[in-house]
């Protein structure tokens, strides 16, 4: 027989599980409608009299963008800091 190998404990990460995946949905969920106020209000005063075939498809797709470049810009800085943390 072959000695068992003790199991080490299991360390807890914040990246798993339903909690954070809620977490997650909240946060795009809030970012989204932030952003949809946040370019609509830009559009409606800069912009005034467009054609809407031009200003729809903005103003639907301009909240999305922002979310991806939100959450890109949130993995960089937390990269950053575990990496500087690690260095110690």
């Amino acid at each position: 027989m072959s000695p068992r190998k003790s199991k080490k404990p299991r360390t807890s990460r914040t990246g798993n599980g339903c909690g954070f995946v809620a977490l997650v949905g909240l946060t795009a969920i809030a970012l989204l409608i932030f952003n949809g106020i946040f370019v609509q209000a830009i559009l409606k005063s800069n912009i005034g009299d467009m054609d809407p075939r031009i200003f729809h498809p903005i103003q639907f797709m301009a909240p999305i963008v922002m979310i991806f470049m939100e959450f890109w810009m949130f993995d960089r800085i937390v990269r950053y800091f575990e990496n500087r943390k690690s260095r110690r």
